[in-house]
């Protein structure tokens, strides 16, 4: 054998007797993340057609497109394929919409009773997007506009246990202690009237909806409710549970809407994660 062949022959050898490469890491799952304060995102984008220039009741309509032209088809995701919302800087002004579409436009109405700063979003859900723990995540996207003229600004309510609407109160079970970032808990409110647990009706295939906007960016995140039970019915005790897992700490401005009496109710909430 030469010199040549038996290096070779060796080199085999050797390497036959190393350890194996650790295998690659398996791509990890697509985490879909948006928070309305873009335009654009994951090859959608909105376009506003009209928005609202003055005080008033008037028009929001909006333009979707997507990786393949105009967008309209989406999953329903709480009985609706396109939930909006509006918002003005200060945190105030909260208006939960459900535009209709025609023409590949998404129009709805909204009313604008003072000046300032202001942002519409737009919350969809695409076709074959997976689902995560909590269901498919949604893209939201926004854009913003302004009421020229005299603005009485409201400040963010520091945190209290509790808030009411009409003959209702709602209670934070942990009342205002403080949340941790980064870490998964179940954000508990008891909906009471005359200091008994009411009586919930269903309000977009849920018991309660609470949308969560960031306090220093007014970015948005909808909290996803809990079942209170395995059947899916009401909750007895009155309890609304939502799961909460925040990535950054700072102040949270949380607004809770439920069905009651054949009416819609809404409260708000500020709180603080560390």
């Amino acid at each position: 054998m030469t010199l040549a062949g038996f290096i070779g022959a060796a080199y085999l050898f050797l390497d036959s007797r190393a350890p194996a490469a650790p295998p690659s890491p398996a791509p990890s799952a697509a985490v879909y993340h948006s928070d309305g304060l873009s335009d654009a995102y994951d090859g959608f984008r909105v376009e506003p057609l009209s928005l609202p220039t003055d005080r008033g009741t008037t028009t929001v309509s909006l333009r979707v497109t997507g990786p393949g032209g105009p967008a309209t088809d989406f999953q329903r995701i709480h009985t609706k394929p396109v939930h909006m919302y509006v918002l003005r800087d200060d945190l105030s002004g909260y208006q939960h919409l459900h535009p209709d579409v025609a023409d590949g436009t998404w129009t709805a109405p909204v009313t604008i009773t003072d000046g300032g700063a202001y942002r519409v979003y737009l919350e969809f859900v695409p076709h074959g997007r997976p689902a995560g723990p909590d269901g498919p995540e949604p893209t939201v996207l926004g854009v913003p506009f302004v009421i020229a003229g005299d603005t009485t600004m409201v400040p963010v309510p520091a945190p209290q246990a509790e808030d009411r609407s009409g003959p209702y109160t709602v209670r934070r079970l942990d009342g205002i202690a403080d949340l941790t970032s980064g870490t998964q808990t179940a954000l508990q409110f008891q909906v009471l009237r005359d200091g008994r647990p009411a009586t919930l009706e269903p309000y977009l295939g849920a018991y309660a909806h609470l949308s969560n906007f960031e306090v220093r960016t007014q970015g948005l995140k909808h909290l996803h409710p809990l079942p209170a039970d395995a059947t899916g019915g009401a909750p007895a005790d009155g309890v609304l549970s939502f799961h909460a897992a925040f990535a950054e700490r700072g102040d949270k401005r949380m607004f809770l809407q439920f069905r009651a009496d054949g009416a819609i109710r809404e409260v708000a909430f500020t709180v603080f994660t560390t």
